[in-house]
């Protein structure tokens, strides 16, 4: 679960960059290499900066190809991007992508730790009803006094 917040929130925060940089004309390589290092993420900054951006630059790919082949994306923001792509809204998907993660991890972060307090509050209630029948247990015995 964790895991799967971690990465949307890499995503988010590349996406986010990518959209502030990205200008839509001419080489964006920069911005694209701006935004690996910004996420915070050294697997995806090294996927983006060793699969994708050369694949763009020796292979004459595009931006949705050489994110594909980098395999750090979710399907959907790939088929965001693909679209933005074909469109000409690369800036606008990178930005709609972003919002979508954003509020996705939140509304799951929530939940995750909604279920973390649920849980801890089960195991005080245990420890404490074990440390009441202890007590009250050690509280009947009384030793033999003798005459």
């Amino acid at each position: 679960v964790l895991g799967s917040l971690i990465h949307r929130t890499t995503i988010e925060i590349f996406c986010r960059v990518f959209h502030a940089l990205y200008s839509g004309s001419g080489e964006n390589i920069d911005a694209i290499r701006l935004a690996a290092e910004a996420c915070g993420n050294r697997y995806i900054e090294h996927q983006i900066k060793n699969v994708a951006i050369p694949m763009m630059l020796t292979k004459g790919k595009g931006l949705v190809q050489a994110f594909e082949a980098s395999q750090v994306f979710t399907r959907m923001a790939l088929a965001r991007f693909h679209s933005g792509a074909e469109t000409g809204t690369v800036k606008m998907a990178a930005l709609q992508i972003a919002n979508y993660y954003e509020n996705e991890t939140t509304f799951k972060l929530k939940n995750t730790i909604e279920v973390i307090q649920l849980t801890m509050a089960m195991v005080i209630t245990v420890v404490v009803t074990a440390l009441t029948l202890l007590s009250s247990e050690t509280a009947m015995v009384s030793p033999k006094m003798p005459f």
